[in-house]
C-alpha cells in the first residue's frame, strides 16, 4: 500500500503495523502488576477489561526514560518498548525489584508486537487472539486501535489472521513512512524523535494520554504532577501545519512572525489528507495557542491542535 491508501485505511477501516525496533519486555509473578504500577504513570489496575494502556516510566525528576504500550493478562505483563531503551530500562526496573515477587524474562524478542490503528482495530484485534497472539484495546491516534503480541512460535499466524481479516474489510499492512504520514496527521510523538530523556511528559503533551493523575504513587509522581499544578514547563511540543514549500528538515528553525527564534522542528511529513507539510516542533510555551501563526524557516504555519 503507498502512503495515502495507508492513512485512508487508518481513518476508515484498519491498519495493521509491525512495530520495528521495539522489543518486548516479560514480567511475570504475583505482585507484578502492583510493583509495575509503583513505576509507570498509566494505571494498571483501574484499566477497563480488554484495554492495553500507554504509560511512560519516569525517573525520579520526572524526565522520561521510555514508553511503553502495555498489555496486562491472567499470567503476564506485555510491554512494547523502542529497543533503544530496553538495557536501560532492564536496568531501571531491577533496581526496584527488591522484596516483590515480580521477574522480567530475559528474553526480550520472544515476541512480534503489532500496533492496530483504525476504527476497525477490534475486528483485527479479535482475529489476532483466535491465531494465538495477545493483546488489548489501545488508541494513540483517535481513530480507534489496538497493540498485539505474536510469539515467535505462533508470528506467522497471527500475521495470516491479521492479512486475512484486513483484507475482508478493506484495510491492509503499513510501513513506517506510512505511519510517519500517519502520526504526524494525528500529532502523536516519538520517542527518539520528538522526545528523549530531557523531556518532561506535559513537554510532549503526554500528560493527556499516558499519565494517570488519580492513580497511587509512582517513581516521579511528585514531579509530573506538581508541573501539572503549576504549568511551569517552558517549552512544549506543537502540531503545525506549513502552508506551503518543500518538506522541512528535522532541525529546522521555528521563530514567530517577527523572526524571533521559538524552537525548531523535531518530525515533519506530507499530509496525504491536507496535501500539504505536517510538522511537530518543539517551541516556547507562549507560541503553542491553536491558531497561532509561526513560520517554519521562511514558510508560514499554524499552530494546531490536530492537523487532519
Amino acid at each position: 500500500m503507498d502512503v495515502r491508501s495507508q492513512v485512508e485505511a487508518a481513518r476508515t477501516t484498519a491498519l495493521a503495523l509491525p512495530l520495528e525496533g521495539h522489543d518486548t519486555l516479560v514480567v511475570v509473578g504475583r505482585d507484578r502488576v502492583s510493583w509495575l504500577n509503583g513505576l509507570v504513570t498509566c494505571d494498571l489496575v483501574k484499566r477497563a477489561d480488554g484495554e492495553a494502556c500507554y504509560g511512560l516510566f519516569v525517573g525520579r525528576n520526572g524526565r522520561i526514560l521510555a514508553d511503553a504500550r502495555v498489555v496486562v493478562d491472567e499470567a503476564r505483563v506485555l510491554m512494547a518498548i523502542a529497543a533503544t531503551t530496553t538495557v536501560g530500562l532492564r536496568q531501571h526496573l531491577d533496581h526496584y525489584l527488591v522484596m516483590e515477587d515480580a521477574e522480567i524474562e530475559p528474553r526480550a524478542d520472544a515476541f512480534a508486537p503489532w500496533a492496530i490503528h483504525g476504527p476497525a482495530a477490534s475486528d483485527v484485534l479479535a482475529a489476532a487472539r483466535r491465531a494465538g497472539g495477545s493483546g488489548g484495546g489501545l488508541d494513540r491516534t483517535g481513530l480507534g486501535g489496538a497493540v498485539v503480541f505474536a510469539p515467535l512460535e505462533r508470528a506467522d499466524d497471527v500475521r495470516g489472521a491479521l492479512e486475512e481479516t484486513l483484507s475482508r474489510l478493506g484495510g491492509g499492512l503499513g510501513d513506517g513512512a506510512g505511519w510517519q504520514a500517519l502520526r504526524l496527521e494525528r500529532a502523536v510523538p516519538e520517542l527518539g524523535v520528538d522526545f528523549d530523556a530531557s523531556t518532561y511528559p506535559q513537554e510532549a503533551g503526554l500528560e493527556k494520554t499516558a499519565v494517570s493523575f488519580d492513580k497511587g504513587c509512582y517513581l516521579g509522581q511528585e514531579v509530573v504532577c506538581m508541573l501539572e499544578m503549576r504549568g511551569h514547563v517552558r517549552r512544549v511540543l506543537v502540531a503545525l501545519v506549513v502552508e506551503s514549500g518543500p518538506l522541512p528538515e528535522r532541525g529546522a528553525a521555528v521563530t514567530d512572525e517577527d523572526g524571533t527564534a521559538a524552537g525548531e522542528v523535531t518530525s515533519a511529513a506530507m499530509s496525504p489528507t491536507l496535501g500539504s507539510p505536517v510538522v511537530l516542533a518543539m517551541v516556547k510555551r507562549p507560541l503553542a495557542e491553536p491558531g497561532r501563526i509561526v513560520r517554519v524557516e521562511a514558510a508560514r504555519a499554524r499552530v494546531v491542535e490536530r492537523p487532519a
